[in-house]
């Protein structure tokens, strides 16, 4: 008697039964932003496209940035002008095809040291990041007084506060927008086909070109090959474990650099809106986010193995010694709800300083015609990624079928006029608060009505708990629809709330597991074994260091970019 498998089950069979049987123009190893935009770019342009990833879409540096769709203003410190006026287009683009993912959010720079001469030298720079492109969509910035830049944060120091210049800049959910990334092109072109859970072991080589990668189901031990006419390396940080020697010769040096970030509550501190604090070399930002600051980013070079990787106790004093510098607030330890911190995967010198390392990216390809794409910033991936498959179709084949991601607007758009009356109606027709409708619909743009009908037809149309704004029902549309296979995937970037609670989402767990376990076919000993791995790995990974020396650790397990370097 066979056993009927469940919609997500199905679903992951399916794509990996088509994996091993058909041959693919573009084969993409690396589900982070780089790699699902990668993805999009093949399938805008016609190409049958697929991409495996051994974890979660996201799950690594995509989901761990400090969630700013911006122009970088502090790299005009570099000279790098050019990335900035980049960025900020790109910018522009995002805010126009994901309005529901990407939102302009005001952000204060306050100015401190000897008057008029730090005033005007931030003031022009500010003024170079609005001719930059950065006045699209928010105007120019404008600049305060030292009493009108208090009134904005309270909390401010006076002493020494010259003044303030109020600017804008995009925030977004980085892990869900890397997902919307990715299930756009799972809708575009001729059919992406994407795994997850799916291990690169080696590349296969047909007289000496790549010609596919031999690849392992982490779920079952099962290997199968997948067969591809070009294959990407978009691994990021991992390309850095890959091997000892770095690599094949011209492939881009992969420094990675932590980038560190704190989670306290919103009530904590006071001020109207997001803000840079100037330090020297660099900034820390302080970030809304919903009932919460998000207070980030450190910058140093870490050679630890990339999974999963933990802030350090140094990253906590220097965020806080910051804010408490310019803020009359004296945080510590006892008001962070949880850390996270990701490795950006900078292209640079080994040894070399991580603030000072380019931002901009690298496309090579190998010998044996294995692209390889390193460096850059979140803001830019669509750039980066049509530059990487332009590289995989190389001059003439990249001109006769051109990418046309930068018109493409990504599953769930549609105007904020539109998403605002959507929420409304939601709110209206099924008695949820005019909160949790408006950050349904927040997360989901027009593809919360979708949500909503599946929480109707599994009776989950309510809250995980009385004070979240998730619903039962996105649990089961995780599985269904957006490719989770595990709480961590559900709770840590799915919902966000392993980052936003002290608990890590501990509370709502046990119901979480139940609801994922009806949807992937868990048995109750596998729903208790889930919910343990959950809790557990949470407690480490998005803990506040305690103080005490963190214990040394292991050489990294088994890369997935190791794939593309075993030739």
């Amino acid at each position: 008697m066979s056993v009927a498998l469940q919609p997500a089950a199905a679903a992951r069979g399916s794509a990996l039964q088509t994996l091993a049987s058909e041959r693919f123009d573009v084969l993409i190893v690396g589900g982070g932003i780089v790699g699902a935009g990668a993805l999009l770019d093949a399938a805008s342009r016609g190409l049958r496209a697929a991409l495996i990833e051994q974890t979660d879409i996201g799950a690594g540096t995509s989901s761990r940035s400090s969630r700013l769709i911006h122009g970088g203003l502090r790299y005009l410190e570099q000279l790098h002008f050019g990335l900035v006026a980049e960025a900020l287009e790109e910018r522009a683009r995002i805010l126009r095809l994901a309005p529901h993912l990407v939102r302009l959010e005001p952000f204060l720079f306050p100015i401190y040291g000897l008057p008029l001469v730090h005033q005007g030298f931030y003031g022009a720079g500010v003024f170079l990041y609005d001719l930059l492109g950065s006045r699209h969509g928010a105007g120019f910035a404008r600049h305060m007084r030292a009493e009108a830049a208090r009134e904005f944060a309270p909390q401010l120091r006076p002493e020494g506060l010259q003044a303030g210049i109020l600017y804008h800049d995009g925030v977004e959910d980085d892990a869900r927008y890397t997902l919307a990334v990715l299930r756009t092109a799972i809708q575009t072109g001729p059919g992406a086909v994407v795994a997850t859970r799916v291990q690169g072991q080696a590349t296969l080589t047909e007289g000496g070109r790549a010609s596919g990668v031999r690849a392992r189901d982490l779920l079952t031990g099962d290997e199968l090959d997948i067969r591809a006419t070009q294959v990407v390396d978009a691994t990021g940080a991992w390309a850095a474990h890959a091997s000892s020697d770095g690599g094949p010769a011209g492939a881009p040096r992969i420094v990675p650099s932590r980038g560190a970030h704190l989670v306290i509550r919103r009530e904590r501190l006071q001020a109207a809106g997001g803000m840079t604090l100037r330090i020297p070399g660099r900034v820390v930002f302080v970030i809304p986010w919903p009932d919460r600051w998000i207070i980030g980013t450190t910058d140093h070079a870490d050679t630890r193995p990339p999974e999963r990787p933990t802030a350090l106790d140094e990253d906590v004093d220097e965020l806080l010694e910051v804010v408490n510098h310019r803020l009359d607030i004296d945080l510590s330890r006892a008001d962070i709800l949880a850390t996270y911190a990701g490795l950006r995967p900078l292209v640079g010198d080994v040894g070399g300083s991580t603030v000072k390392a380019s931002r901009e990216h690298k496309v090579t390809t190998d010998e044996a015609g294995v692209v390889r794409i390193g460096g850059g910033k979140y803001t830019t991936y669509r750039v980066m990624a049509r530059h990487t498959i332009d590289a995989a179709l190389g001059k003439e084949e990249a001109r006769r079928r051109p990418s046309a991601t930068a018109e493409l607007p990504l599953v769930g758009a549609a105007t904020r006029e539109a998403l605002g009356a959507l929420a409304t109606s939601i709110a209206r027709q099924t008695g949820l608060s005019d909160q949790v409708s408006r950050r349904l619909v927040d997360r989901h743009g027009s593809r919360a009505l979708e949500v909503v009908a599946l929480g109707r037809e599994l009776d989950l149309l309510r809250p995980l708990a009385p004070d979240i704004d998730h619903l039962e029902a996105e649990v089961a549309w995780a599985a269904r629809d957006e490719l989770a296979g595990s709480l961590d995937d559900v709770l840590a970037r799915r919902m966000r709330l392993a980052q936003e609670r002290s608990d890590h989402g501990g509370a709502v767990v046990p119901r979480a597991a139940a609801i994922l376990g009806a949807e992937l076919g868990w048995d109750p000993a596998v729903q208790a074994a889930e919910i343990a791995r959950y809790v557990t790995g949470a407690a480490v990974e998005f803990a506040v260091p305690d103080g005490q020396p963190a214990a040394g650790t292991d050489a990294a397990s088994a890369s997935p970019a190791a794939l593309v370097r075993d030739t």
